[in-house]
């Protein structure tokens, strides 16, 4: 056998190598959290799912929305949850794009802190706030925070 043999291996490996990391990465999901604790970043596909973090950690959600057409959306936490969960600030909108485009829609993006330990629902409702009734759609992740 040749060199030029080894070398073929040598790149099919490689690629295989990549691609089993790429496949490794798409399998977590758009959320992301440093393993040894940290920020959180959620994203609307971590809707319904559950999270463990540590106490003082950062949560990020980023949430699609469209403030052209009159919704938005807000925290929605009970007392409890609000004492565990704090919402850092009001909630930030991006319309997504360095154009102004009429009717384009953008992110919403919330922080909250872990505050002390226990189990708390993050909450989010998109509505418009004039409207009475049950909101458009609804955004909940569950937390456990140690």
């Amino acid at each position: 056998m040749d060199d030029r043999w080894w070398h073929k291996v040598g790149a099919i490996a490689v690629v295989f190598v990549l691609v089993a990391a790429l496949a490794a990465v798409a399998a977590t999901g758009c959320s992301s959290a440093n393993a040894a604790g940290g920020p959180l970043t959620l994203a609307d596909t971590d809707n319904g799912k559950a999270f463990t973090v540590k106490v003082g950690d950062i949560i990020t959600v980023v949430i699609p929305g469209n403030v052209t057409t009159g919704y938005s959306w807000a925290a929605a936490l009970s007392e409890k949850d609000a004492a565990l969960l704090q919402q850092q600030g009001e909630p930030v909108y991006a319309d997504g794009s360095n154009e102004t485009l009429v009717g384009a829609g953008g992110d919403f993006t919330f922080t909250f802190k872990a505050a002390a330990a226990g189990q708390a629902a993050l909450k989010l409702v998109y509505a418009r706030p004039w409207e009475n009734g049950a909101p458009a759609q609804t955004y909940e992740v569950h937390v456990t925070i140690e």
